[in-house]
């Protein structure tokens, strides 16, 4: 199978920014394989009329752990790649920070991936089961 190519943005803070569509709303999405989960601002859960799933996950913060509700999306799509049911956390960002949440290694965990930064590129290729 082919990998996947999905063009991004790669700002000056080194941030890399992706474009997503959550319930078939375009959005942007912070690169992070450095966080366990997926994310969103609670202003999309309430844009998307989304609804917590009953759980919660207590995430460490940088002085203390934060109580976070959880929500489920019907359809998450990132290039030509498409997920139904995908759980995200709910955290406040920084409005400022020009994202409306990040992509975490549950999704993450599926592909082989590789940043290119010449070409802001993000490359995906599923793991062979």
């Amino acid at each position: 199978m082919s990998p996947w190519r999905i063009s991004g943005l790669l700002r000056s803070d080194g941030l890399f920014v992706i474009p997503a569509w959550l319930n078939n709303k375009p959005f942007k999405l912070l690169f992070d394989p450095g966080s366990v989960y997926s994310m969103i601002k609670p202003s999309v859960a309430t844009l998307l009329n989304l609804r917590t799933i009953g759980s919660r996950r207590v995430l460490q913060g940088a002085y203390f752990p934060v109580d976070c509700p959880v929500y489920q999306l019907d359809s998450f799509q990132l290039g030509f790649i498409q997920r139904g049911n995908m759980r995200l956390t709910a955290v406040s960002l920084d409005a400022q920070l020009g994202f409306h949440g990040l992509l975490g290694m549950d999704f993450l965990r599926q592909y082989r991936f590789t940043l290119e930064p010449d070409s802001a590129t993000l490359i995906l290729r599923p793991l062979r089961k």
